[in-house]
């Protein structure tokens, strides 16, 4: 008796309770609530005819004050109407040491993955601390030249040092050039006088390029950004662009720079260096595509030394590791002049003299400092826009 008693009562108190509680929700969160959810109220919002200004007042000064600018020079020609084109991909040389020294054939440089900007402060902090002089400091060329100093080790010279700050070939990186001069003491120096075209000692010049790199090494969290040399260099110095309607690589190098890089590159992802002219500035080489996983278990057992005894070397393999043709006889082949440029698409089916060569050309045209680098089937006739688009991003990723 005492139990139902106690349950009727305790009934009696919640039912209330539960009834301010229900209403109670409804008040603050409901339909009508006080913080009811507006994430819709927009749809339900009405069209108001548009401001309509005096006729006496100057409209000149309305319009978009952040207006997005249309692309005038796109790589390759891409419909970019509806969508804005993707990003280039970030060079495999981003993804490793922030600082190193690149040495191709007899030149050397400090390669960077930094922005000039960064760099410039830095390098005057570097020989403000080693007591070098700054005799001229070019921002807008990035040059800084110091005044003329004798080693105490050798008191039988003056020396002076010009440092060049360059954009590197690939975007967000810089490079640091270094060059030396050294005359006989007695021999009279200004700061005016014309530099040599290559350093007067390489040891020198190494030494100074190896104190600068550790220091920048070790110091890389310091300093600021200058903002007057954010405009170093100009552009990089690798772009994609077109020309005619094909993808081309254009590259603002010397000759022997630009061939050596391409060389280094076309040995890279999935590219196979049959051989080169270097005189007539063209690779041969294959490409199969890498898949980033591995082989899969089919391929494996494909390449497996039992299935490769019964059924002898894959073709793909064999022609990895050369082909029917050399780069010569390609070249008695290939157009030249206008009728390079203007060659005709490939089809390697229709081609009676060397049939079936396999791999591509890379051919660099141009002049000193400004080279074009296309590639071609291996008769010297176009690809495709995406073919040769998707071949030259790979072999600009690989740049050095």
């Amino acid at each position: 008796m005492t139990i139902m008693t106690v349950s009727k009562l305790t009934s009696r108190l919640l039912l209330p309770f539960l009834c301010v509680s229900l209403a109670g929700c409804g008040l603050f969160y409901g339909e009508d609530g006080w913080f009811r959810n507006r994430s819709t109220d927009y749809q339900k919002a009405d069209t108001i005819p548009p401001l309509v200004l005096d006729e006496s007042l100057d409209k000149r000064a309305l319009g978009d004050l952040y207006p997005v600018p249309r692309l005038a020079n796109v790589a390759f020609e891409e419909d970019v109407t509806g969508d804005v084109p993707r990003p280039q991909p970030i060079s495999s040389n981003l993804l490793e040491q922030t600082i190193k020294i690149q040495r191709l054939g007899g030149q050397s440089w400090i390669l960077m993955n930094v922005a000039p900007g960064e760099i410039w402060p830095r390098i005057r902090s570097f020989l403000n601390i080693n007591g070098l002089d700054v005799a001229k400091a070019d921002i807008s060329r990035g040059v800084i030249e110091s005044d003329w100093v004798q080693f105490k080790t050798d008191l039988s010279t003056y020396d002076r040092y010009r440092i060049q700050i360059d954009q590197g070939v690939q975007p967000e990186t810089s490079e640091i050039h270094i060059r030396h001069m050294s005359v006989p003491v007695g021999t009279p120096v200004s700061v005016d006088m014309p530099w040599v075209g290559t350093s007067t000692s390489a040891e020198r010049e190494r030494w100074l390029l190896d104190e600068l790199a550790a220091t920048l090494a070790n110091d890389q969290t310091e300093g600021g950004t200058s903002l007057l040399a954010q405009a170093i260099g100009g552009n990089v110095k690798a772009n994609l662009t077109s020309i005619g309607g094909e993808p081309v690589l254009n590259l603002r190098l010397d000759r022997a720079r630009a061939l050596g890089t391409l060389l280094h590159a076309t040995r890279q992802d999935g590219f196979v260096h049959y051989e080169n002219n270097s005189e007539a500035g063209v690779f041969y080489v294959y490409y199969q595509k890498v898949d980033p996983d591995g082989p899969g278990w089919l391929t494996r057992l494909r390449n497996s030394g039992f299935v490769t005894a019964i059924l002898g070397t894959p073709k793909e393999e064999r022609l990895k590791k050369s082909s029917p043709y050399t780069l010569d006889q390609l070249l008695e082949n290939l157009p030249q002049g206008d009728a390079l440029i203007k060659a005709p698409l490939s089809n390697r089916k229709q081609e009676t003299r060397l049939p079936n060569a396999p791999g591509y050309l890379v051919i660099v045209t141009g002049d000193e400092g400004d080279l074009q680098v296309r590639i071609r089937d291996p008769y010297g006739k176009r690809l495709d826009s995406r073919t040769a688009r998707d071949l030259l991003t790979l072999v600009r990723k690989n740049l050095i």
